[in-house]
């Protein structure tokens, strides 16, 4: 019998998210760079250090709603226009 709450067969949260979390990544580094920014440059307005955004842009890393919000802020682009190009980037996949 399988532990309701993990075990050997518990798949991470991460993992079932890797394609998802590397396509907001790469959403996240268009939008930086169409604003002309450095990770260094976002990093800095957010008082972060630039592993934080790298790791998110790698997807690597998660985020939360929040942390989008903060990030879509720093870069000066609308954080519900960067929502909407993941919904159609995970559409397409």
């Amino acid at each position: 019998m399988t532990s309701r709450y993990g075990g050997a067969d518990r798949i991470s949260t991460k993992i079932k998210l890797a394609e998802e979390l590397r396509i907001l990544g790469e959403v996240l580094v268009r939008a930086r760079e169409r604003a002309g920014l450095k990770q260094s440059d976002v990093a800095a307005r957010l008082e972060v250090p630039a592993s934080y955004l790298s790791k998110i842009e790698n997807g690597t890393r998660r985020l939360d709603v929040i942390e989008l919000i903060q990030i879509a802020e720093a870069m000066g682009v609308d954080a519900s226009e960067m929502v909407r190009e993941v919904q159609r980037a995970l559409r397409r996949r």
